[in-house]
């Protein structure tokens, strides 16, 4: 006797009956997940009682496991993603898990991963702006079980916190040596997949677009493709054009300093607000408003910044170093996202008219790239009697007022915001407004690129779009690749997801090279780890991989304390023993 079983779209799975059950009966059939193809043999012996027969000491079966909220985009928010979104939750279903599907926009989705906590699976990514190739905010500040992290705001969504993990990622933050800093970087990364907090997904390539008979000068660097600091400043209009029109697939959810806690916001910020230091594509940190490199004392624990001199807020008042010295300890004290990253920092002195001095509590590398290139100048004549600045809207001039190369125009939610040039700063950008289009979805976008009613889209369009502009004569396709990662995040405060089996069974369900190949048309990389393949230095290679295998996922799940009722619904068993990390 021969029934039909189900088949995944990324190839045959021996799949038991159990699975074929729940599939056909409590998880359905869709277009996304499993059909029906070939057949198995059942195993019946000569008196017709079938092979598989649970003996007679199987564990007894308990409370069912409760029904996962699964957060997930819109298909309007990123169509990709939201496929592979119910193409996963059609195989956790398939495994026997119930799943409520919860669809909501890009902003609403931040809110309820790094504010609300309120979710089982959360489906998001983290960008790969050039500071990140330092490996700190990837392996410390997603991961690290600090207060600041895991609490409201912070970007441990999951609320990991592994005592050992902690240990190290503090360890590396100080690590002055780069071989030892790797090698901790390294075994950061192999805990984080024995755990998994998240399901690690794919490294998603940029593949944007512009206009080149509106604009030259584009300048699209690793990790952010269009949306790059240097390509806002320096595209440069041809003609008598004076303003870049940029589209992208959802709208700002904050312009604060102090909570810029998604990319497409920090993109924003930081045309507003300066920095004493940029990173470069290169992950390399250069002065900007800082008049030179740094200068190391005391073996590394005193660091001496100079000043650039003549530099003005947008309101027209000097930028001085009490400013900066002020705006470090403001943020150490109030950021929910910048906050820790002064946790290393005993004081901050202004020690000349153009000097700031840096007292550490200990020498550590990375303090550049990851403080003195990552806080923003605000000014203190606007904020210094502003005792909770994270509760304060930045959606007005004075509010925005900074000394970056934009200053704030207008914001009109779900309409444009708009930036007009600075033209007293430093390194001014050869616009004279720049206004961010928030469009439906990137299909939408590229109808506007093409009609050119905008310049440029920050965001990778379908393949089937990348194809046609490809024959476009007016519009230039550019790739970047990417340090930035797209992960499955599950909620470790609640009780369900604090047993390190069933989140590892859950990344077994996760069909990543699918995503890839099929839904991403290729421009991408499967990972296994925060760290980006690309990045190649900081990267370790040798991680645990988490590819499809339901057969992988059940086992993960029947060895450790789970079972299934004749339903094919998943429960805990009397032997169910939850493990929160898994030992290395």
């Amino acid at each position: 006797m021969a029934i039909p079983i189900m088949n995944v779209r990324m190839g045959n799975l021996d799949t038991s009956r159990r699975r074929l059950l729940k599939a056909t009966g409590a998880a359905g059939v869709t277009g996304l997940g499993l059909s029906t193809a070939g057949c198995i043999e059942t195993g019946d012996d000569d008196d017709g009682e079938p092979e598989d027969t649970p003996p007679d000491d199987e564990p007894e079966l308990t409370e069912p496991v409760p029904e996962l909220r699964f957060v997930m985009p819109t298909e309007g928010s990123n169509a990709e993603r939201h496929e592979l979104s119910l193409e996963a939750a059609n195989n956790f279903e398939a495994v026997g898990f119930e799943i409520d599907r919860q669809q909501f926009d890009f902003g609403t989705q931040v809110e309820i991963a790094l504010v609300e906590h309120n979710f089982d699976i959360n489906v998001i990514g983290w960008g790969g702006t050039p500071e990140r190739i330092d490996p700190h905010t990837f392996i410390h500040d997603l991961h690290h079980g600090s207060e600041s992290n895991i609490g409201p705001g912070g970007r441990n969504s999951p609320g990991y916190n592994n005592p050992e993990y902690n240990d190290i990622a503090d360890q590396q933050f100080v690590s002055v040596d780069m071989d030892e800093r790797q090698q901790l970087v390294h075994q950061a990364q192999e805990i984080l997949a024995r755990d998994q907090p998240r399901t690690y997904i794919a490294n998603e390539d940029d593949m944007h677009a512009y206009r080149h008979d509106n604009f030259e000068n584009i300048v699209p660097t690793m990790g952010e493709g269009l949306n790059s600091f240097w390509n806002l400043i320096e595209a440069t209009p041809l003609g008598d054009r004076d303003t870049l029109r940029f589209g992208y697939p959802t709208e700002i959810t904050s312009l604060s300093p102090m909570q810029d806690m998604a990319t497409p916001d920090r993109q924003w910020v930081r045309l507003l607000f300066d920095r004493l230091y940029r990173v470069t594509d290169e992950g390399i940190p250069e002065p900007w408003a800082a008049a030179d490199d740094p200068t190391f004392e005391d073996d590394g624990e005193t660091v001496v910044v100079p000043i650039r001199e003549g530099m003005t807020f947008h309101d027209g008042e000097p930028v001085t170093a009490e400013d900066v010295a002020w705006s470090f300890e403001y943020f150490g004290e109030h950021s929910v996202t910048y906050g820790d990253r002064m946790a290393q920092v005993e004081e901050v002195n202004v020690t000349g008219d153009h000097e700031v001095t840096f007292h550490l509590t200990q020498a550590f590398a990375p303090f550049v790239a990851n403080v003195l290139a990552q806080i923003y100048i605000w000014p203190q004549h606007i904020w210094q009697d502003v005792e909770d600045p994270v509760e304060v809207s930045i959606d007005d001039e004075e509010t925005a007022t900074g000394s970056g190369p934009y200053k704030f125009n207008q914001w009109d939610l779900e309409v444009e915001l708009r930036l007009d040039a600075f033209e007293d700063h430093f390194s001014p950008p050869q616009v004279d407004r720049i206004i961010r289009v928030p469009g439906a979805d990137t299909s939408t976008l590229v109808g506007m690129l093409e009609e050119d009613s905008i310049d440029m889209i920050g965001a990778t369009p379908s393949v089937t779009a990348q194809n046609r502009m490809e024959d476009d004569p007016e519009i230039t396709n550019v790739f970047a690749p990417t340090i930035a990662f797209f992960k499955f995040a599950y909620n470790m405060r609640n009780e369900v997801m604090q047993d390190v089996h069933l989140r590892r069974a859950l990344s077994y369900c996760v069909p990543k090279q699918v995503y890839v190949d099929d839904m991403l048309g290729g421009v991408g990389t499967v990972t296994h780890s925060p760290i980006a393949e690309v990045n190649e230095f900081w990267h370790n290679p040798d991680v645990e991989q988490f590819h499809f295998d339901l057969d992988a996922a059940e086992q993960e799940l029947a060895n450790n304390g789970y079972g299934w009722d004749d339903d094919g619904r998943l429960h805990y068993t009397e032997e169910h023993d939850p493990q929160m990390f898994l030992d290395g």
